[in-house]
């Protein structure tokens, strides 16, 4: 756009190519020409088979690969039955695998039941046993404040006879017979 206007200028003369602001110069000074394509299928990668394959599907036998290329090997075939029998087996084997699980729910669905029935008919000897300790435990109590002395310099167990703190009288005074008439 400049390039023209310019060259305008030039041709007016030189006192009237000044002009008070300079005429901006053009950053491309070139047009580049467009992109031409070939005819024919584009240029690919000789060993990524799935382009080779989308080729051959687009053109066919213009696309220039070779066809037995595009199949698998009897070794690949093999494999690629291997990983659809891992992936998807066959019904039969479902169903099988499903039985064998709601068996399996089955039997630990009768052995909780089972188990709770055991439980519950325990549970009566279990309470009544609970109640005994509870009973026991509410008697203890009453026994340790009975016989339980907190001056007491020697502490004993609540049930066992209290026997006197030798002191410096014991050797003084005689042994008593705790039961006397008795032999």
């Amino acid at each position: 756009m400049a390039a023209p206007l310019r060259r305008a200028l030039l041709a007016l003369g030189p006192a009237r190519s000044r002009l008070p602001e300079p005429v901006p110069v053009p950053t491309r000074l070139y047009r580049a020409d467009p992109l031409r394509r070939r005819p024919g299928p584009a240029p690919a990668d000789p060993g990524d088979l799935r382009a080779a394959a989308r080729r051959f599907g687009r053109l066919g036998e213009a696309a220039g690969v070779p066809v037995w290329r595009l199949w698998p090997s009897p070794e690949q075939l093999r494999e690629a039955e291997a990983e659809e029998r891992e992936w998807d087996p066959p019904l039969r084997e479902v169903e099988a695998v499903l039985d064998q699980r709601e068996r399996e729910e089955e039997r630990r669905r009768k052995e909780r039941e089972e188990r709770q029935a055991r439980s519950l008919a325990a549970m009566p000897a279990r309470v009544a046993e609970w109640r005994r300790e509870r009973a026991a435990a509410r008697e203890r109590p009453a026994l340790l404040r009975a016989t339980t002395d907190p001056r007491d310099p020697q502490p004993r167990h609540p049930l066992t006879p209290r026997t006197p703190a030798p002191g410096p009288l014991a050797q003084l005074t005689p042994e008593r017979d705790p039961h006397p008439g008795t032999l």
